[in-house]
């Protein structure tokens, strides 16, 4: 099968590995797998060893990366329409994965190609939650909208989103870990007495993110307990700094697996989507880290603990029960592991293709 996958640009989020990760499987099993790229992004942050096509504002697909070139938005756009014009009737199938490239696709000249849309999540509230003009924020959140009733097959990520206000979907694939890297070390500690106890987050600007609930909750149990330290992967929220707190730049999986390690516990509190799949729920939960966070995929009363996601103070409460109850701790670390396989990179691209072959033949 000839898989065909356009995007905006290469990228460091999760939805981004979830796609590399995707190719990267479905070339082991046999397929042939392309990128379709504007020639304004730059290279794969996460490794994938699907070809690239590189795409331009006017019209031509090149096999290799040209220097650099400066442009974005409506051009992107037009980069992938006119590159599936070029490419797409090639593939047997098209695998939109965003709500801004659903529409090239959709209009792609490809019969023979089955189009799919791979949502990984409902675009239209992120975007009216995000700090820009509300004018270009209302704008790209009715494109999103109106992306849920064009004539694609749509998967989702999570059952949630199968019915979930304008979106209607069949089917449902969540994302997936190599379970080669996230995985449990030898670290678990009597945090009771420990003499210091390592909270861990994940830095973004993103509001729906909550990194500035997880730091705020921070400085409450400092203020508490000198014993608590903090790991910021990535970046702190902007302007704020704290002596107990590190910050730490994972360059690839591998390290960011170590860093997860490196905690005691995990707090990744998202705002909004309840029961849709948080990567750092995932990816601590699988690497044996106890996690505070509030109801998504994989986390439970029996997996996890539950906090408010922006309230400081149901954030902090939550990180004090887990360190005074080292028997739940344990208990609920092995609930989530035993989970954890239903997400192997093997299993959730073969589900994935299974969707697309199903749909297909209905």
């Amino acid at each position: 099968m000839k898989i065909l996958i356009p995007i905006l640009g290469f990228g460091r989020a999760g939805g981004n590995r979830v796609l590399s990760q995707l190719a990267n499987e479905w070339i082991r099993a046999g397929h042939e797998v392309r990128f379709l790229c504007p020639t304004s992004s730059g290279h794969p942050y996460f490794p994938t060893a699907a070809g690239i096509l590189w795409c331009t504002p006017h019209g031509r697909v090149l096999p290799s990366m040209p220097a650099a070139q400066r442009y974005g938005g409506v051009r992107n756009l037009v980069a992938l329409f006119r590159g599936l014009r070029q490419v797409g009737r090639e593939y047997d199938v098209i695998l939109a994965n965003h709500s801004l490239t659903a529409w090239p696709v959709a209009l792609a000249n490809a019969p023979g190609a089955r189009k799919t849309y791979y949502i990984q999540a409902y675009e239209p509230e992120l975007y009216l939650m995000r700090r820009e003009s509300r004018a270009k924020a209302f704008f790209t959140a009715a494109l999103a909208a109106m992306s849920y009733h064009l004539p694609l097959q749509r998967i989702v990520n999570a059952p949630l989103y199968c019915r979930y206000r304008n979106l209607r979907a069949g089917d449902a694939v969540p994302p997936g870990l190599d379970l080669s890297l996230f995985h449990p070390g030898a670290r678990a500690r009597d945090l009771e007495n420990a003499d210091e106890i390592v909270l861990g987050c994940i830095g973004r600007v993103q509001v729906e993110k909550g990194t500035i609930y997880a730091v705020r909750a921070f400085e409450a149990l400092y203020a508490r307990d000198r014993r608590y330290r903090l790991r910021i992967a990535y970046q702190a929220p902007p302007g704020w700094s704290h002596p107990a707190c590190e910050v730490v730049v994972p360059a690839n999986d591998a390290e960011l697996a170590m860093f997860y390690r490196s905690l005691d516990v995990m707090i990744a509190p998202a705002i909004g989507q309840h029961g849709a799949p948080h990567y750092p729920v995932l990816e601590s939960g699988a690497s044996g880290i106890p996690v505070v966070t509030s109801a998504y995929l994989g986390a439970t009363r029996d997996t996890a603990w539950m906090a408010e996601s922006t309230s400081p103070d149901s954030i902090a409460k939550a990180v004090e029960a887990l360190v005074s109850q080292a028997g739940l701790r344990e208990s609920r670390k092995d609930r989530f592991l035993a989970l954890v396989d239903e997400f192997a990179w093997s299993r959730v691209s073969a589900r994935m293709l299974e969707a697309i072959a199903a749909r297909s033949q209905r």
